[in-house]
């Protein structure tokens, strides 16, 4: 049995797409901003388009594979292994910079997966409103 993204904005979830293209020329036009959940950024790679999806597993492939091989290097050649664990390190860090990225760009292109990630909290729109108050806070 399939296990799918749970849905925890209806609002967003019922909204015609004709109402997500208006607040898709509104992220485009910076009028809005979109927050994007860092916590949820890797769990929804298979929603993402082939382009951003291979980019972001490869790295954390790539990643895996350093970490592993820092422990194996280092028995072997102990004076390479501190670079494969920085290059693993680096890796990894690149990985949780880009996946929100992506995320962002895939959001002003596409109204589906917009609508998506906003019935499911992996995006939130942050008004002038809620920036306002923020900045008075």
């Amino acid at each position: 049995m399939p296990i799918y993204p749970e849905i925890k904005f209806e609002k967003y979830h019922k909204m015609s797409f004709e109402e997500i293209d208006t607040i898709r020329t509104k992220i485009v036009s910076g009028g809005v901003g979109l927050l994007v959940n860092k916590l949820q950024s890797m769990a929804y790679l298979n929603q993402m388009p082939p382009k951003y999806s291979f980019t972001l597993k490869w790295l954390q492939n790539i990643s895996i594979i350093c970490f592993l091989g820092t422990f194996v290097v280092l028995f072997i050649n102990w004076r390479v292994a501190p670079v494969i664990f920085i290059v693993a390190v680096v890796m990894s860090v690149l990985v949780n910079r880009l996946a929100p990225k992506f995320i962002f760009q895939q959001c002003k292109e596409d109204r589906v997966f917009l609508k998506f990630a906003l019935a499911t909290g992996l995006a939130k729109i942050e008004g002038e409103g809620e920036a306002k108050t923020k900045k008075a806070q």
